[in-house]
């Protein structure tokens, strides 16, 4: 040991302060671990808080409002900051800040802090994903610290970030060319679903480049395409933790890794790369880690996208040979008329024979926060006729959903 080191011992070490890692440090301190959490900020709330989710759609809610960006983001990310810091200080996790690198599967170094080496019984690693960007292209990551909104801007890229990137840049004035090549935006999801966004999209300007990948890139541009393990700095070889070729760590159903003694969650693990995967995910490993039958077997993960109109989908919805489609409108609810939201539509997947949902899609007005009776539905194994027979809250966008399930089961394909 080199003189002045200190080794610090603890039951879990968490590394990583997004999502996955604080759910993860938080579910292991609850059940009675002495929990230590090194994040390279010092601060909790990863990329999800600092960089992306809270700040970017704070910011998008008060350009599609027509206000100023202000400050309302970084104050956001302040308090919410400072209440996960005293939520770890209150279950006594400890939270230190540098780089975290493995020595050994009992055993990893710290660069930064004061603590040297940090020997544990158990490791979980919630290190998140990067943006791969192409030349001087700007990372999606980085939207939400712009001081100037460009006159001109290209997005790259055809998921959630690409889209939100685009709807942000435009709603603060810039002239905005969504360039996605030949698959278009969302290609998973049936295109009758995005028809509401699609509209609304071109009427506000947004140009749909789906031709060409390879767009002309005048003024800033901004690659939202793909993103990687954020696993450089950690050593894993010396551990013996297993990534597959694409560098995403391998777990579980528990989230543990090739290395018993090592755990990963989140982003690090590829997949969908959603904080809320990596919220659930986190519990999960900290609770296996204690003893618990817990696992990570989601039926219906929410994916969302806080355009204008909203995005939410939840299951599959494609449909397949044994499985049906029904659409209603939101012209259908006298709650989506009245707020002049009347464009919006919810989408239901089943299946013939048995009449199990398999997936529900929404695009309309606030669908991202209608979304949550559909995955619980689905996660309980919810048919038609459960939905058809539950009482609706009237006037509603949610009653749309039983609707459709009426809808479906009457045999009208298509509201």
């Amino acid at each position: 040991m080199v003189v002045g080191e200190f080794t610090q011992d603890t039951d879990v070490l968490v590394i990583g302060g997004g999502p996955g890692g604080y759910a993860a440090a938080f579910r292991a301190a609850q059940l009675g671990r002495q929990v230590l959490l090194v994040d390279s900020r010092s601060a909790l709330g990863g990329t999800c808080l600092h960089d992306g989710c809270i700040p970017t759609k704070t910011r998008l809610h008060r350009a599609e409002r027509g206000h100023e960006p202000g400050d309302r983001g970084a104050q956001a990310v302040t308090t919410l900051a400072g209440g996960l810091a005293a939520q770890a200080r209150s279950l006594g996790v400890e939270v230190i800040g540098g780089s975290a690198h493995f020595e050994d599967n009992r055993n990893v170094q710290i660069t930064g802090e004061s603590v040297s080496r940090v020997r544990f019984k158990r490791a979980i690693i919630a290190t998140g994903s990067s943006a791969v960007t192409e030349g001087d292209a700007m990372s999606p990551d980085t939207l939400a610290t712009l001081d100037s909104i460009p006159k001109s801007a290209v997005v790259l890229g055809t998921g959630y970030l690409a889209l939100e990137a685009a709807a942000l840049l435009r709603a603060e004035g810039a002239e905005v060319t969504l360039a996605t090549g030949p698959d278009g935006p969302l290609p998973e999801l049936p295109r009758p679903l995005l028809k509401p966004l699609l509209r609304s999209m071109k009427q506000s300007g947004i140009v749909l480049d789906e031709h060409s990948p390879e767009t002309k890139r005048d003024g800033l541009v901004v690659d939202a395409r793909a993103r990687c393990a954020a696993t450089g700095s950690l050593q894993l070889a010396r551990v013996g933790v297993d990534t597959n070729d694409a560098g995403w760590i391998e777990v579980d159903h528990q989230q543990r890794t090739s290395e018993p003694r090592v755990f990963a969650v989140g982003d690090v693990t590829g997949g969908c790369l959603l904080a809320g995967a990596a919220l659930t995910q986190g519990r999960v490993a900290a609770e296996a880690i204690c003893g618990h039958p817990s696992a990570y077997e989601p039926a219906a993960i929410p994916q969302l996208v806080f355009t204008d109109p909203n995005v939410a989908w939840c299951g599959e919805l494609q449909p397949g040979d044994d499985t049906c489609v029904t659409s209603i409108p939101w012209g259908h609810s006298g709650r989506a008329v009245g707020m002049d939201a009347a464009t919006g539509v919810t989408m239901l997947h089943w299946e013939r024979n048995t009449e199990l949902v398999l997936g529900v899609g929404l695009c309309g007005a606030d669908a991202c926060e209608l979304i949550e009776t559909a995955v619980l539905a689905i996660e309980l194994g919810a048919t038609l006729e459960d939905l058809a027979a539950v009482e609706p809250a009237h006037p509603t966008r949610s009653e749309l959903l039983g609707e459709a399930a009426r809808a479906a089961r009457s045999g009208t394909p298509n509201g």
